[in-house]
């Protein structure tokens, strides 16, 4: 068995029997809530740019009346925390994401041939991070 299997597996037995975290863990574990927040901010960047073409595209109509629109997409913005680090943290992004009428009203079909999806990727993100606390 070569040294790092052997490693591997004494990390293993380590972890399991004396119930105790080992470096190899913790290392693991820091690279897997790193490639969570990467995967968190590339989806965020992504809605964001989005939101931003349709507001763009709202404001072209200059209807005063799409003020009230781009509001409510300033709104969803603002609330997207760039860089959520606790569990709260993910688990208000995730109420907000899942509970919140205006996400759905984003969601919906535009008439500017823009496609938003905002739940799918950023919840992806979300169980990413989530999954990398545990």
């Amino acid at each position: 068995m070569s040294d790092s299997a052997n490693r591997s597996a004494q990390n293993a037995w380590v972890s399991r029997v004396l119930d105790v975290e080992t470096m190899a863990d913790r290392l693991v574990g820091s690279v897997a809530r790193a490639r969570a927040s990467e995967q968190w901010a590339a989806a965020r960047e992504t809605v964001l740019a989005t939101l931003k073409d349709l507001e763009t595209s709202i404001r072209a109509m200059n209807d005063p009346l799409g003020d009230d629109a781009i509001i409510l997409i300033r709104a969803i913005a603002a609330n997207l925390t760039a860089a959520p680090h606790t569990p709260q943290q993910i688990d208000e992004l995730k109420r907000y994401l899942q509970n919140d009428t205006i996400i759905d009203d984003a969601e919906s079909d535009n008439g500017f041939g823009i496609k938003v999806e905002i739940r799918g990727p950023l919840m992806s993100a979300l169980l990413a991070m989530e999954r990398s606390m545990a």
